[in-house]
């Protein structure tokens, strides 16, 4: 069987696809990087512009693969969906199914895709692809890739699509916490990585004083609360927090009028964040005042690494111990038994606690499934935000497997 791959990144799809004996026809992405990086990997020079390839020189192929545009839909963009100009490139897919009609229709985006503009952009991909003429589920298949055993968070939308004189779709299987697998980081983790992705001196800062925050409560048998954690707001106004940011260009007294407003607002919508996190402090304010003056005299501990949020489901350790994430909501603290979803975003890498260092490029690239003869692009911070930007190649070979030869997706 041939295939197309569309919005095709790194080749996610086309790792997914080969390793099915199937035969990749046409490749096309917007990124100049990754169509360096898929030539490099497959020997096949992506076209750029799907909008731009005429539908009448693409090659006869039985399974479009798509994973168009997540930003549209993802809670980390602004979520303007089809309104936004990357959101329209579903309609340019259309437009090649509707000519080329093939056999089987694979693509895939952010669950939030789901939910964006309250159901409405799902049902209108639903409604449009079955005008096509192809059976599709009713409702959206909302995928884990921790349900295939591979260490990382990763929620996705598979649309899986079969045209109808082929007969209907396989029954699917329930999808839940049930097929949730056990997994550990362990399974990824480079021996002796590069010392270049130790800890920079604000991460190291940051990791410091958190250890000792953890290690003040540890010490007096006070559990980490499981509320995000803001010392901004532990014994202020608000006086001391990223909402207080002084903008050049106003005067003085425009800025105090602006702030306070921000305040207010800001404190109104997180009440009862706020509430908690002051009841905490002021319950052991013998304990955390002096951590606290002490740790706001580092310079590098700055903005929002001041915020913690303890996700881990033992007390009693420390920053070794656990993997952190640095991220705009705060440091992300997590068990080491799985990574949070991988990021487009360099500065948002995780960290391995054990050896204080970032995750490393090759072990984003075991996350999201690659082989170990992928080619990773030389330069880190796009390396990181083609991986972040992957689809992750077992989760998408199950599903193709289970469209197309009809084995079990679990």
């Amino acid at each position: 069987m041939k295939f197309i791959d569309l919005c095709c990144g790194i080749g996610g799809f086309h790792q997914a696809l080969k390793s099915m004996g199937m035969e990749c026809v046409l490749a096309c992405d917007i990124d100049e990087k990754c169509r360096q990086n898929y030539h490099e990997n497959y020997g096949i020079q992506p076209k750029g512009d799907l909008s731009q390839i005429p539908i009448h020189d693409i090659p006869h192929f039985n399974v479009l693969c798509a994973g168009f545009p997540c930003q549209p839909f993802s809670k980390a963009g602004q979520q303007n969906g089809f309104h936004d100009q990357r959101g329209n490139i579903f309609f340019e897919i259309c437009k090649i199914i509707q000519h080329h009609n093939p056999e089987y229709i694979i693509l895939e985006n952010v669950r939030n895709l789901t939910s964006h503009d309250k159901g409405n952009t799902w049902a209108v991909i639903k409604s449009s692809i079955e005008k096509l003429n192809y059976y599709t589920y009713n409702e959206p298949v909302i995928l884990n890739t921790l349900h295939f055993s591979v260490p990382q968070f990763r929620e996705r939308v598979v649309i899986l699509c079969k045209r109808k004189d082929l007969g209907e779709l396989p029954p699917l299987p329930s999808i839940g916490r049930d097929n949730i697998q056990e997994t550990s980081l362990s399974t990824i983790i480079q021996k002796n990585a590069n010392k270049k992705y130790k800890l920079n001196p604000k991460m190291n800062a940051t990791k410091n004083i958190w250890d000792e925050f953890l290690s003040i409560l540890s010490s007096n048998n006070t559990p980490v609360p499981k509320f995000p954690i803001w010392t901004d707001w532990w014994d202020s106004d608000g006086n001391n927090t990223s909402v207080t940011k002084q903008n050049k260009n106003l005067s003085p007294q425009e800025n105090t009028e602006i702030i306070q407003k921000k305040q207010k607002d800001f404190y109104k919508k997180y009440k009862n964040w706020i509430d908690k996190n002051r009841q905490f402090y002021n319950q052991h304010k013998a304990l955390l005042e002096p951590w606290l003056q002490k740790s706001r005299q580092n310079s590098l501990w700055q903005g929002a690494v001041r915020k913690m949020e303890w996700q881990v489901r033992t007390d009693n350790l420390n920053m070794s111990q656990v993997l952190w994430s640095p991220r705009g909501s705060g440091v992300r603290i997590k068990d080491l038994n799985y990574s949070p979803t991988l990021v487009a975003m360099a500065s948002m890498i995780p960290i391995y606690g054990p050896e204080s260092r970032q995750l490393t490029p090759r072990e984003c690239a075991r996350l999201q499934s690659f082989p170990e003869n992928y080619i990773i692009h030389p330069e880190d911070k796009f390396a990181y935000k083609q991986f972040g930007n992957a689809v992750n190649v077992k989760m998408i070979e199950k599903c193709a497997r289970f469209l197309i030869q009809n084995q079990p997706l679990f």
